[in-house]
Order: structure tokens, then C-alpha cells, then sequence
């Protein structure tokens, strides 16, 4: 594998997340923000009253991890059906970008 390739790679690991989130008060969106940018992985992070707007590399971190982040705040996710599509979709895809990565040869 050469330098272009593991760049790729690299690209694609790199996830960006929208997800809609129950009322979150001021002091919930200060942790969170705080906690998410500690956390190994993040790139970039923004966490509001009502959404969370997060990228991550996927080959550290994992969409269950966020959720885990958020719930141990106080935070969830919101209960409609379209945040339930995204978060599914958003986990499948990657378990398949993970699989892809780990199948990679080495050089």
C-alpha cells in the first residue's frame, strides 16, 4: 500500500454525524462539548440545544461510543423515527468502513 492509499484510507474513515437530541440545558451542552473533545477520535465537535454535530475517525471511535458519551451527560437522542433511520444507517455503515479497514493488506 503506498502513501495515496493510507491517505485514502485514512479519509475514508473520517465520519461526520448529525444527530437531533432531546432538550439538552446549558450546563449538558458545556460537559458534553468538553467531554467529546477529549475523547480520541474527534476532529470536530458542536453540541447545541437540540443537535449534535460531530466527526470522528471511525477506526477509533464508534457511533455506540457517542451514544454512550451523551446518555452518561443526561443526553439522548431524539425518539423520532427519522433521528432512529439515521442512527441505524449511521452504524451499519460503519461496521462496513471498519471491516474494510481491517481487510486492508499489509504493505
Amino acid at each position: 500500500m503506498n502513501t495515496d492509499d493510507k491517505d485514502a484510507a485514512t479519509e475514508l474513515a473520517q465520519v461526520r454525524r448529525r444527530l437531533r437530541l432531546e432538550d439538552l440545558n446549558q450546563l449538558q451542552i458545556e460537559l458534553l462539548a468538553k467531554a467529546f473533545k477529549q475523547e480520541m477520535g474527534v476532529t470536530k465537535v458542536v453540541v447545541s440545544k437540540q443537535w449534535l454535530d460531530i466527526e470522528y475517525y471511525v477506526s477509533v471511535l464508534t457511533l455506540e461510543r457517542v451514544i454512550a458519551l451523551l446518555e452518561a451527560y443526561g443526553g439522548e437522542l431524539s425518539a423520532d423515527w427519522w433521528t432512529s433511520l439515521k442512527a441505524n444507517w449511521y452504524q451499519k455503515r460503519e461496521q462496513k468502513l471498519r471491516a474494510q479497514l481491517t481487510d486492508e493488506p499489509e504493505p
